[in-house]
């Protein structure tokens, strides 16, 4: 993490809270899964709300917990950095997700799991990680890579490398966990990019 300053307070991470709490709640309403989860056949019936809410429906506890526990991670060091722009992050990444998965496999019928979410929240981290001057950014460095490296093991092997052995009959949806990384990736880029031109348009 990055070096901590005096007289730093530890905030109350309330965005990665309520996403990763909806996660469980609705593993207690199994009920949720026939009107959240990501359903092509249901999308094309103009039900489009399921392309935001299929990322929060999951199919085993390992499958849960494993999402949870990165969404946990990565969302708790990104907003105790203030990133004021990450509640729009959050907003807007679950539906660039779930269009590129309708768009781009086609093929898929059922989908769920934040994965993808995941995924963009680690690149999210480790490109603001970036611009650390600690041993933080060499860890960041080291997420980064590892990522494409992880997607490219997966699309290999047909499942996440995290997989346990009940989960060995869930395939891996390796569009959900691109398009999280490069959602990320466009979304940081575009961020600091306004941020830049600000600057530089300050009048003296």
């Amino acid at each position: 993490m990055p070096a901590p300053k005096q007289n730093t307070v530890i905030r109350l991470p309330v965005l990665t809270i309520i996403m990763v709490s909806a996660a469980f709640i609705l593993a207690l309403l199994p009920q949720s899964v026939g009107w959240l989860q990501y359903d092509r056949s249901a999308i094309l019936s103009a039900q489009l709300w399921r392309l935001f809410t299929g990322h929060w429906i999951h199919f085993s506890m390992s499958h849960l917990l494993y999402d949870a526990g990165a969404v946990g991670i990565a969302g708790w060091i990104i907003e105790q950095n203030r990133r004021p722009d990450f509640k729009w992050y959050c907003l807007l990444a679950p539906w660039v997700i779930g269009l590129a998965c309708f768009i781009f496999a086609p093929r898929m019928e059922f989908y769920g799991g934040l994965s993808g979410i995941a995924t963009g929240l680690l690149v999210y981290m480790a490109l603001q990680g970036l611009r650390e001057r600690t041993a933080w950014r060499w860890i960041c460095t080291a997420i980064l890579c590892s990522v494409p490296l992880k997607i490219y093991c997966e699309s290999t092997a047909g499942q996440t490398l995290f997989a346990s052995g009940m989960d060995q009959h869930i395939a891996v949806c390796i569009t959900s966990h691109v398009a999280g990384a490069l959602s990320a990736l466009g979304w940081v880029t575009m961020v600091n990019c306004q941020k830049t031109f600000r600057l530089r348009n300050v009048p003296c």
